[in-house]
């Protein structure tokens, strides 16, 4: 009974290693992921019973959720893989797409997405397998989770992705985790069986959309809020400070318009008094003038 107390003790440790370590959730679950495979191997070759255990109690089967003993099938089966493929695969994809958006809303919210979403996907793949004793094992749905919620939250942003083979080292997220949703809808509705849980996919993608906004709703609306490009005219006094200003209203991938916002601020002065301000959602100088950047 030991190798059922694996998965439970390292999503503390791993808990515990985040609080305290300040490193990034979606780098440590990796990490955990990989140990889980590991152990499973080794326990394999040497031909221990521990190596059945796992497989039995740790993946999810749909026709044993009536057990009680059994329901942490539903978080264990996020850290179970079936080969090195299925595992490198889902962990490349986690840490393309998880770590930005850790960066971006932080590690609480992140993992409670992580977990909701994963379990989400689960239950989509129990409900249309009610029965079945067929099981289910792998992150990808919650993986699917946290692609939903990038979707959701920060569809312009770009970020290295795999689409298929091809490799894009700065794809928008609207076409990286896009496509991939539409590609898993269409097999879901085609009912395709190749021995993925396509469902499940959809599923945790489904969740993500939906809980994201909910859970990240002041990131949400801060960036939505809109830069007040007349503000900026009035203050630009130059020619090169007018051109600065052109490209930032035109330019829509926020890192490169942040870029050019920094460049603006480097020279600007109020007009005023002609001393330099200060940028934040309220630009000020040290005069007392006050100018509202966002609308």
């Amino acid at each position: 009974m030991l190798e059922l107390l694996l998965i439970p003790v390292l999503i503390i440790l791993s808990f515990l290693y985040v609080k305290f370590k300040k490193a990034y959730l979606t780098q440590v679950l990796i990490i955990a992921n990989f140990a889980v495979f590991i152990f499973y191997v080794v326990v394999a070759q040497i031909g221990s019973p521990m190596a059945y255990s796992m497989a039995e109690n740790l993946t999810f089967m749909p026709a044993r959720l009536g057990e009680i003993q059994y329901l942490p099938s539903i978080i264990t089966s996020m850290f179970m893989h079936a080969d090195p493929i299925h595992l490198i695969g889902n962990c490349l994809v986690l840490y393309l797409i998880g770590l930005p958006l850790e960066e971006r809303i932080g590690t609480r919210k992140w993992g409670i997405i992580y977990f909701a979403t994963g379990i989400a996907a689960t239950f989509s793949y129990y409900i249309m397998n009610i029965d079945s004793g067929s099981h289910l094992l792998g992150a990808s749905g919650a993986i699917f989770g946290i692609g939903g919620a990038m979707l959701v939250l920060y569809p312009r942003d770009r970020i290295p992705m795999f689409i298929g083979p091809i490799f894009i080292r700065n794809a928008p997220v609207w076409l990286a985790v896009g496509s991939l949703f539409v590609i898993e809808t269409v097999l879901v509705m085609m009912a395709v069986e190749d021995n993925v849980a396509h469902i499940a996919h959809v599923g945790g993608a489904m969740a993500g959309i939906i809980l994201a906004p909910m859970l990240v709703k002041h990131e949400l609306a801060e960036a939505r809020k809109v830069l007040d490009i007349d503000v900026l005219r009035s203050l630009a006094t130059t020619e090169e400070e007018r051109d600065i200003i052109t490209k930032v209203e035109n330019e829509e991938v926020e890192d490169v318009r942040n870029a050019w916002l920094d460049q603006f601020f480097t020279t600007a002065k109020c007009p005023a008094c002609s001393r330099k301000i200060q940028r934040a959602s309220k630009i000020k100088c040290e005069c007392g003038q006050e100018y509202g950047l966002m609308k």
